[in-house]
């Protein structure tokens, strides 16, 4: 049975097609173990997003330091850092 994948590869005379089986993808699917390598890519982009968002808090925390008089950076940074911690 034939899953409609076709890799094309091209020799010295020009173009032939090869057409795949579902047994010989899922052999290639066991060999290259896709499963493992797409979850660790998915870890990795939550990774990659949870630290894009604490870098996003820190900025706005440097942006909310910068608006206010002198006195009140204290506060506000602690604002910031309370923030962080109770919506992590």
């Amino acid at each position: 049975k034939a899953s409609g994948f076709e890799a094309r590869t091209t020799n010295g005379e020009g173009q032939a097609a090869m057409t795949l089986t579902d047994e010989e993808l899922e052999q290639i699917r066991e060999a290259f173990n896709l499963d493992a390598v797409v979850a660790a890519a998915d870890a990795m982009w939550v990774l990659f997003c949870g630290v894009l968002v604490f870098m996003m808090q820190a900025g706005f925390a440097m942006l909310c330091a910068g608006s206010v008089r002198a006195k009140n950076v204290r506060n506000i940074m602690l604002k910031n850092l309370l923030d962080a911690c109770v919506g992590a």
